[in-house]
């Protein structure tokens, strides 16, 4: 949906250029496949379909084509499918097509050779596709989920793409104080990485566990992506080097050798709620990697695996139908403090002179800032219900930040981060902060949040979701 708004609002709907055409014909494809009602679908998929067609008759490109010739399989056209099917593997054999990586090019006929309805002779091809690219776990994701649609409309199983999936998105946690005498748990923790077999992996680095299993993940050449519930230093500090100052340098490796490192940089010190907050975005993480990729999302628990109230964040994952796995390992006799406890809360900033009674008869406490109304709630997941539905009952601009903080800290840099999250909303959309976004994907995957892009704040640039009706 933001894609299609800011292709409106470039005013590129009506321009006649073949790459224009079929960017509109991707954007009404999508559209057309998430579409409410029947006659949406046909109408959006229609209009998707001529647009590559008008791209297609100004070039030699297979691209627009295929996906013409599968847009009429979609809408029951099984001889207009053939028809282009067919000109696209004339195109191929001649060599008469758009320049290309020889990954799309096999796709592509493996594509068409399904539209024919030659199942044998796509799986093959598509086989050499995977041969020519064996990483390239995005552009596999874009065909599987292409040629599952095929399949169901051609009433063929389409169990046989399974093998084609990319590998399995990992969240892990674990212990901090590992038994000394515990000299199996490096291989009790790399036989159940090698049992998962994921190819990305999200979680923190406490000493530990953490850190044992973020090595045996990157010794098996995994794309590992650290979440820290504090900053880097304040991390370091608190959940590293209190430990042990032989866990710094492999710490300090990870960091080095992680694909991305995301922090809370409004918390200097870890915290139950930091822990709980940094466990739900990489939680929030994992799932939405493995959406993407049309995958699935894995949990790994070393010892009890539990963090702040971990339970119910794996509780909530359990939800989503999502398994865990467990490797017993034991802790060491060593006690410690548990870190501070802090807050969490969503906040709802509601331009002055709007109606905000109703927030608080959802329990939320309202303070006023400047020019807005913010409404503070306990429940990131309620605060993001009642903004949708205000949004799309009034059509006013809300936003909604979500996080854990410091009761002693800096308040009023929380309230204008919300106040600036909802400068940036659209008529019928609610953006809010990325941590909301990847909770809610967490906990309420009935609520579609897309990302939005970046906004200035006083932490830096802040990086939105967006939230819709979908």
């Amino acid at each position: 949906m933001r894609a299609w708004q800011m292709f409106t609002d470039a005013a590129l709907e009506g321009d006649r250029h073949p790459d224009t055409l079929t960017l509109k014909g991707r954007l009404l494809k999508d559209r057309g496949l998430s579409a409410p009602s029947t006659a949406e679908r046909s109408r959006l998929l229609g209009a998707a379909r001529q647009a590559y067609l008008s791209a297609a008759a100004m070039m030699p490109a297979t691209y627009p084509l295929i996906n013409a010739a599968t847009i009429a399989l979609l809408e029951g056209n099984r001889k207009d499918a053939a028809i282009l099917a067919t000109r696209v593997l004339t195109m191929l054999d001649a060599g008469d097509h758009e320049p290309e990586t020889a990954y799309w090019l096999h796709a592509t006929r493996a594509e068409a050779c399904l539209l024919l309805g030659e199942i044998d002779k796509g799986q093959a091809v598509l086989a050499q596709a995977v041969r020519q690219a064996p990483r390239a776990w995005e552009d596999h994701a874009s065909t599987l989920r292409h040629f599952r649609l095929i399949m169901t409309v051609l009433e063929q199983p389409a169990d046989w793409l399974d093998a084609y999936r990319p590998p399995a998105s990992l969240h892990f946690s674990g212990i901090i104080h590992v038994a000394p005498d515990q000299t199996q748990s490096p291989e009790r923790i790399a036989e159940a990485v090698d049992r998962i077999r994921p190819g990305f992996a999200f979680g923190a680095l406490a000493a530990g566990a953490d850190i044992m299993v973020a090595e045996a993940l990157l010794e098996r050449d995994v794309e590992l992506h650290v979440m820290l519930p504090a900053t880097i230093e304040g991390f370091r500090h608190d959940s590293v080097s209190s430990f042990g100052t032989h866990w710094e340098a492999r710490f300090d490796a990870i960091l080095d050798a992680a694909a991305s490192v995301e922090t809370i940089e409004t918390l200097d010190a870890v915290s139950q709620s930091g822990i709980y907050v940094g466990d739900e975005m990489a939680m929030g993480c994992a799932i939405r990697h493995a959406r993407q990729l049309e995958s699935h999302a894995v949990a790994l628990r070393l010892g009890d695996g539990t963090r702040a109230q971990g339970s119910l964040l794996d509780a909530a994952w359990r939800d989503r139908g999502l398994p865990i796995e467990r490797v017993s390992l034991e802790r060491s006799g060593t006690t410690a403090s548990p870190p501070p406890t802090f807050a969490r809360e969503a906040l709802v900033a509601v331009p002055d002179g709007e109606q905000a009674d109703h927030f608080a008869h959802a329990g939320a406490a309202l303070i006023r800032h400047g020019a807005f109304t913010i409404a503070r709630f306990d429940d990131p997941v309620a605060a993001a219900r009642i903004a949708l539905a205000d949004v799309t009952l009034h059509g006013r601009t809300l936003g909604v930040t979500y996080g854990a903080y410091d009761p002693a800290g800096n308040a009023t840099q929380r309230l204008e981060t919300a106040v600036r999250v909802a400068g940036a909303g659209l008529p019928g959309q609610v953006p809010v902060s990325r941590s909301l976004a990847l909770a809610l994907t967490l906990h309420a995957p009935d609520l579609h949040c897309e990302n939005f892009g970046q906004i200035a704040s006083a932490q830096g640039d802040l990086a939105l979701g967006l939230l819709a009706v979908r």
